[in-house]
């Protein structure tokens, strides 16, 4: 449904009122921010959403075939639904229902729906019945929404988090394995499907701590992101003395090489067919303390993901937030090092990094959540654009943004953006808040 025109007239009034948030400077230097581009548009994908933790990966994606950008979202009870975005007449498409999942429990929020497309067009979505196995729901025509899309298992292997990943005709769908929540203990694994996920390969492991004496033994991935042949992996430790995800430290980049089944860091260097506890400093780029918090809040880092650039570089975006300060920063590995740059020093809340060209493109919240901003950097030049600031459109109890995601092969719509109440998130089930979409 289109926002309406009243809506339109009051959005605009606020953003001509908004000032732009400033870019903060740090080594190595950044331009001075440009103002906005252009005059972003939103448009309403639907009111009919309950909360879901989804990574960095999935939200939707554009089909440059049939000219629209498809969009997963959960709604009541948790079902699975999708809508096209028809961009030749600029209109929403009816939710279609393509998976009846009826959860009512505290937990649901976990089983949130990836979107990709399969090599022949067909749309799928993958989910995991949190901790317990892994589900792909495929359409049964290329390029479209309608019709009764097919259900299957795919896993038995304590799935959580999946992150799938399509290469040369290939599915690697990553994933973490609840292996001893009571320690607690989640190592890091993968599957793999080269019939379009009608048969998978056992489960092999790609990152095991091991049970650490500090308990931070579960493998939180945030961003799964591929190059060439390498998928790059980008975690944190987390649970610690407070059990299961009671705090969390550091954050890691490493690479899946996918010609040879290896993990590597940043750097080249091979660490075998999987990352053990003591290789871990290989591949620890930030250092985060899980006690230097501020009030209210369990974690030090936001959504780390990482993107390897034309030039060969790697870039990670996060969000770092301590009991003094918070910040947006951007590390570039270059030259066999990583530098770091604060791009806003007023906000940690991080949502989304895309590589674009020889630059990169971030979407973060502020403080405040009351706006969502685009800053675009280009790390040959330092300069920094801010492709748009705009307003939260909060409206049925929601104050605060979730998810912001880039589109995958975005087209004019370049974000998909979750709004929840954060109270209520986990208790609510009856779809009944904004997902929008951010034109430009």
């Amino acid at each position: 449904m289109a926002v309406r025109p009243l809506f339109r007239r009051r959005l605009a009034a606020l953003l001509a009122a908004v000032a732009l948030s400033a870019a903060t400077t740090s080594a190595p230097p950044i331009a001075a921010a440009a103002p906005v581009q252009a005059a972003a548009t939103l448009d309403t994908v639907t009111n009919a959403y309950v909360y879901g933790c989804l990574r960095t990966n999935g939200a939707a994606l554009y089909d440059a075939t049939v000219g629209k950008t498809f969009v997963a979202y959960s709604s009541t009870n948790h079902d699975i639904y999708l809508k096209a975005y028809d961009h030749a007449s600029n209109s929403w498409s009816a939710g279609v229902r393509v998976a009846a999942l009826n959860l009512t429990h505290d937990n649901a929020y976990h089983d949130y729906p990836v979107l990709k497309q399969l090599p022949d067009g067909r749309l799928t979505v993958f989910r995991a019945q949190h901790t317990v196995s892994a589900h792909m729901y495929t359409a049964p025509t290329a390029h479209s929404i309608s019709g009764t899309w097919t259900a299957r298992q795919i896993s038995t292997d304590r799935n959580g988090y999946l992150e799938p990943i399509f290469l040369g005709g290939t599915i690697y769908l990553f994933y973490s394995q609840n292996t001893d929540i009571a320690y607690p203990y989640r190592t890091y694994r993968l599957i793999t499907s080269s019939d379009s996920g009608l048969t998978w390969s056992a489960p092999r492991t790609l990152i095991d701590s091991g049970r650490t004496a500090d308990k931070y033994a579960e493998v939180y991935a945030f961003g799964v992101t591929q190059r060439d042949s390498r998928v790059y992996l980008t975690w944190s430790m987390h649970g610690g003395p407070k059990g299961h995800n009671g705090g969390g430290k550091n954050i890691y980049v490493a690479y899946f090489e996918t010609a040879d089944y290896t993990l590597r860091t940043v750097g080249g260097t091979s660490l075998g067919t999987s990352i053990t506890g003591a290789e871990l400093a290989q591949t620890s780029v930030v250092t985060t303390s899980p006690t230097d918090l501020p009030a209210g809040k369990d974690l030090p880092e936001e959504n780390p993901v990482a993107w390897r650039l034309t030039d060969g570089s790697v870039v990670l975006g996060y969000g770092v937030g301590t009991s003094t300060s918070r910040k947006i920063v951007l590390a570039r590995y270059a030259g066999g090092a990583w530098t770091s740059t604060t791009l806003d020093s007023t906000t940690s809340l991080f949502k989304d990094i895309v590589a674009s060209g020889d630059s990169v493109e971030v979407v973060y919240a502020t403080a405040d959540q009351k706006r969502l901003v685009a800053k675009r950097w280009t790390p040959a030049t330092g300069a920094v654009t801010t492709p748009f600031d705009v307003v939260i459109p909060y409206n049925n109890g929601a104050d605060t943004v979730f998810y912001a995601d880039f589109v995958e092969n975005r087209n004019g719509i370049s974000v998909i953006a979750s709004t929840i109440n954060q109270a209520s998130r986990k208790t609510e089930h009856t779809g009944r808040w904004p997902v929008f979409a951010i034109k430009n």
